[in-house]
């Protein structure tokens, strides 16, 4: 279809119109929006086909010319538009900001010139300041879609990744779930958060996987002079054995202890009980959500079971995830009111994992809470989770480590809640 200076497949003015929830393209669309769709093409494709110069409008030419003109100059635009090729969702959100940040003046308007001492375009200063906000939109928009992988919202769920690691991804949950953020801070707030929690995450098993292999298990040869045999290192002290030893080392043929690793193949299952109490209302119910979606990240990983429970006085929320399942959205928007309960809490945890026993042996529950609780039931409770095999982790959100003493086996007080500390990180996600 004809915009400005290029003609745009009506398949991209679909996708691009779809995604900022605009109406379709016509032949009596503002300049304004036509240069948007034009822009949208170039970040899309990374290129645009030129209309034939008898059909191009010469009143708006100089001022698309000149716009799209300054972009070329851009190294910032360029890197803009290998960031988003291919991908739908993330061009739409940078053409967005762009014209946000940009504040274009109508072509009907006189232009800014630059000033005779200077001789530079004036739009190139305020274009790079929106090329860098738009590269932050997109950046936050992939977080988000990345946060909020395992959740299935009305309309289909988002599935974690494309056809190949690092490919653009594109998915039509996608369109509705950005016009959703765009409107509900609070899961902006959750999908932001959760996603940085996964990278978090994912640095954990990078360093669990450093640490596999640490059980001697046989000799075999090799090169590696930390694990050779004693009577290997004790040729150092000839002086013609030496030289043995180090023909042996150069040619990997010193005998050395083989390490094989410990950590087990499967686990049962992962449930998250979250407080869901009036305290917990705003920051404190946004970081507790994200840890959970970040969980449940983990739990697909490993193919666990996961549960999601949330509670006040009593269990008012309860969702079983099976992997490659997704969590209902209303996990996500259960109300915090009421007192706290703790034992009706673990109590139902316990009761999933004894019905959903997994395939080995080891069961995690996770309490995420920001208050105390009747501890009454909390000896009993114990054995049984011991009974079980299960772990039963707390994070006290601002809270007293004797608080939830009696409920878990280990404890860490969360004060900043912009992000996951070293060590919750590392009981969260490494153990």
């Amino acid at each position: 279809m004809k915009r400005l200076l290029y003609d745009v497949s009506r398949w991209h003015l679909m996708l691009h119109r779809e995604h900022r929830q605009l109406p379709r393209a016509n032949e009596r669309d503002a300049p304004q929006l036509r240069l948007e769709d034009e822009l949208f093409e170039r970040l899309y494709t990374g290129e645009g086909e030129l209309l034939a110069p008898e059909r191009v409008n010469a009143a708006l030419r100089p001022w698309a010319e000149r716009v799209h003109a300054t972009c070329d100059a851009l190294p910032s635009f360029v890197r803009l538009a290998a960031e988003c090729r291919g991908d739908a969702a993330a061009s739409a959100t940078a053409v967005e900001a762009l014209v946000r940040e940009l504040n274009l003046p109508p072509p009907d308007e006189p232009q800014p010139r630059a000033a005779p001492s200077v001789g530079k375009d004036p739009l190139r200063r305020p274009l790079a300041a929106a090329c860098a906000a738009a590269a932050r939109a997109v950046a936050d928009l992939r977080d988000a879609v990345e946060g909020l992988a395992h959740v299935a919202f009305r309309g289909g769920h988002l599935p974690g990744t494309g056809t190949q690691e690092g490919a653009p991804q594109e998915h039509p949950a996608v369109r509705p779930l950005a016009a959703r953020l765009k409107l509900d801070e609070r899961l902006r707030r959750i999908a932001s958060l959760a996603g940085r929690f996964k990278r978090i995450a994912a640095a954990k098993r990078r360093q669990r996987v450093k640490h596999g292999a640490d059980e001697v298990t046989d000799v075999e040869q090799g090169a590696d002079l930390g694990r050779a045999l004693p009577v290997e290192l004790a040729k150092l002290t000839h002086r013609l054995l030496r030289l043995d030893f180090l023909r042996a080392l150069l040619e990997r043929q010193t005998l050395q202890y083989r390490l094989d690793g410990t950590a087990s193949l499967g686990k049962g299952p992962l449930v998250v009980l979250l407080d869901k109490s009036g305290s917990m209302d705003g920051p404190r119910d946004v970081w507790a959500t994200a840890v959970a979606l970040a969980l449940l990240d983990q739990a697909q990983r490993e193919r666990r079971a996961f549960a999601l429970l949330g509670f006040d006085g009593r269990v008012k929320f309860e969702a079983m995830v099976q992997p490659s399942d997704a969590l209902p959205e209303e996990g996500l928007f259960v109300s915090c009111c009421g007192g706290t309960d703790i034992a009706a809490a673990v109590a139902r945890g316990l009761e999933i994992i004894r019905t959903h026993p997994g395939d080995l042996r080891k069961a995690d529950l996770v309490l995420v809470t920001d208050g105390g609780s009747d501890a009454s039931a909390a000896a009993a409770l114990r054995e049984s989770a011991a009974a079980l095999g299960v772990t039963i982790l707390g994070l006290g959100i601002g809270v007293e480590r004797e608080w939830l003493l009696p409920w878990c086996d280990e404890i860490h007080v969360v004060t900043d809640l912009s992000t996951v500390d070293d060590a919750s990180a590392t009981a969260l996600f490494a153990a």
